[in-house]
């Protein structure tokens, strides 16, 4: 049985994203440009961010100096560099 080169770069690119996730550390993608969607409305936007025109449901930054930010589930752990914030959020700010 033959197996095509294809095939086996296919394979090496989900072994290596199954690696990436079992770790349970969400992976770092923070960014602080664009508006982002809350894990959950109840929770409020970290420092640095801001509730734009009152949607309870997105968060902004304020200004270019506002932490780069991501969202994570509540049992993944902030990627290296990045800080916990009310259990959701990981941020280069330290809470």
């Amino acid at each position: 049985m033959k197996i095509g080169t294809k095939t086996l770069v296919a394979g090496a690119i989900v072994a290596v994203l199954i690696a990436g996730t079992a770790t349970g550390q969400a992976q770092a993608q923070g960014q602080n440009r664009e508006t982002i969607v809350k894990p959950n409305r109840a929770i409020a936007c970290p420092s640095g961010w801001r509730t734009p025109d009152g949607d309870t449901s997105l968060c902004e930054p304020q200004g270019s100096l506002a932490p780069k930010l991501y969202s994570k589930q509540e049992k993944e752990t902030c990627a290296n560099g990045y800080f916990e914030v009310q259990r959701l959020w990981c941020s280069t700010k330290r809470p």
